[in-house]
Formats: structure tokens, C-alpha cells, sequence
């Protein structure tokens, strides 16, 4: 009898719950729109964008909110339309009372910068979606420079990966490979906090700028990294931690089963 009752407050209480949402979405529905919250949800971690570039873009869309009523605004529309911006990660957008629309909004996160061969600068978040640059922020991320030219057009293309590169030479393949490899510095906490600049000889080969010793790594192209990586490693544990950690000036890791160093 006990476990009957039970199910029965539950019950009565869900019914509850369900129908004083329903006459909330109802009375919400009929109100009129007045005012607006946009909240930038990771303001504090990124400052690509603040609350009157939302506006911004939402004006630009010409989309009706304030003096509307509930009902009338299509709340989905504007997520989509926010979401289409390449900084915009995340959109949310919902109706409380006293009719105010909230709009909360988080950004990619990048994790390299990129600087081509024509003089364009921008990011990559960790889905290898293009960040357009910003003259108000510049994070701290691992920096990537030299003869780089991609197989398309900057600002066309939202992601590298939906465009067709199975078929690319491998030059061409340059933009891919980089992303490869800052990917894999970037998911290893050590390796993250040492390489701080790549660059992309003519030849399209990769160097690396470490921020600690006054060597450059020849690292070549992006074959083998995991294994590259962990030769470097062992050099700095076997070798730098021993000899000093500037007693070279180039450290190559080309060769199979090798490391070859150059004396300052």
C-alpha cells in the first residue's frame, strides 16, 4: 500500500509540474519581447566577440525580437543564424518573464595561429574550424608561420576537413599535416609548454622553435611524429638534463633510429 501511495504523490506531482510549465510556455507565448540578455558564457577564458557583436550580428540578420510577441519569434532561427558565425561555438536562446529574451552564447576555443605566405593571419579550434582573426584579442597559443598556402580561400571555407583534400598533392597537403602535428603538441602537456613557434621551410618541411634552449629542431615533414617526439624526449632526458640545454644549435630528427646534433 505504502509503494502505491508513493507512485501516486509522484504521479500527481509530475501532472503538476507538466501543466504549470505548459501555462508558463502559454502566458510567456503571448507576452510581448521588451528587452534582451546576452550573456558571453566564457567571457573570462576568450574576448573575440562581447555582447554588442551579438547584437551586431543579429541586427544584420534583420531578425524581429523586441516589440514582438513570443509566439511570433523563432527561437531555433536565431540559434541557427548564430551558430552560422565561425567564432560562435554554442547559442542558446530562450524567453522568460517579464519578456526578456536571453541570449547565451560561447565561443571556439583556438589552440594555434596561423600566419600564410599571402600575409593572412587566423586560428584553428581543436575540430580544425577557422577562426577569423581579432585586433581586440590575442590568446597565447602555439604560433605557426612561413610558406604556407592553402588548397582554398580563407573565409570560404569554414572547416578544413569539408574540403575535398584526399586528392591534394603533397604540397598542398601542407595545411593538413600542420594541423597534425600542432594537434599532437597540443594534446601533450609537456610538448605544449616547450614548442612555442613552427615554421614551414620552402621546401615544406617543419622546424620547431623551442621555448627553453637556443636550438632549432629539424623535425621534416609530418611522418612518424608520435616516434619523433619521443626520441626528442629522451634527448632532453638523457642528454640536456646532463649536458646543459645550450650546447647546440640544431637538432635534427629526420633519420630513422637517429638524432643528429649540431654544436653552437
Amino acid at each position: 500500500m505504502k509503494f502505491t501511495r508513493n507512485i501516486i504523490i509522484w504521479a500527481l506531482i509530475l501532472g503538476y509540474l507538466i501543466a504549470a510549465s505548459g501555462f508558463i510556455s502559454e502566458k510567456q507565448a503571448g507576452q510581448l519581447v521588451n528587452s534582451l540578455d546576452i550573456k558571453i558564457l566564457d567571457a573570462e577564458q576568450s574576448h573575440f566577440i562581447d555582447e554588442n557583436d551579438v547584437r551586431e550580428m543579429l541586427y544584420g540578420s534583420r531578425i524581429p525580437m523586441l516589440g514582438e510577441k513570443g509566439n511570433m519569434i523563432k527561437l531555433k532561427h536565431i540559434e541557427e543564424k548564430l551558430r552560422q558565425e565561425q567564432i560562435i561555438r554554442t547559442a542558446e536562446v530562450y524567453i522568460t518573464e517579464p519578456g526578456i529574451l536571453h541570449i547565451d552564447v560561447r565561443q571556439r576555443e583556438p589552440f594555434v595561429r596561423i600566419f600564410n605566405s599571402r600575409g593572412q593571419s587566423y586560428y584553428f579550434d581543436r575540430e580544425g574550424n577557422i577562426i577569423p582573426f581579432s585586433h581586440s584579442f590575442s590568446p597565447f597559443v602555439l604560433v605557426v608561420n612561413g610558406h604556407i598556402t592553402e588548397p582554398f580561400k580563407i573565409g570560404q571555407v569554414k572547416n578544413i576537413w569539408n574540403f575535398d583534400h584526399d586528392s591534394l598533392s603533397l604540397r598542398q597537403r601542407c595545411i593538413y599535416d600542420l594541423f597534425r602535428l600542432t594537434s599532437f603538441i597540443d594534446q601533450d602537456d609537456f610538448w605544449r609548454s616547450q614548442i612555442e613557434q613552427v615554421f614551414v621551410s620552402p621546401s615544406g618541411e617543419f622546424e620547431l622553435i623551442p621555448r627553453v634552449g637556443s636550438h632549432i629542431i629539424e623535425f621534416g615533414r609530418a611522418e612518424d611524429v608520435a616516434e619523433k617526439f619521443y626520441k626528442l624526449r629522451l634527448l632532453y632526458i638523457e642528454g640536456f638534463n646532463r649536458l646543459g640545454w645550450n650546447q647546440y644549435s640544431r637538432i635534427n630528427l629526420k633519420y630513422n633510429n637517429q638524432v643528429v646534433c649540431i654544436k653552437n
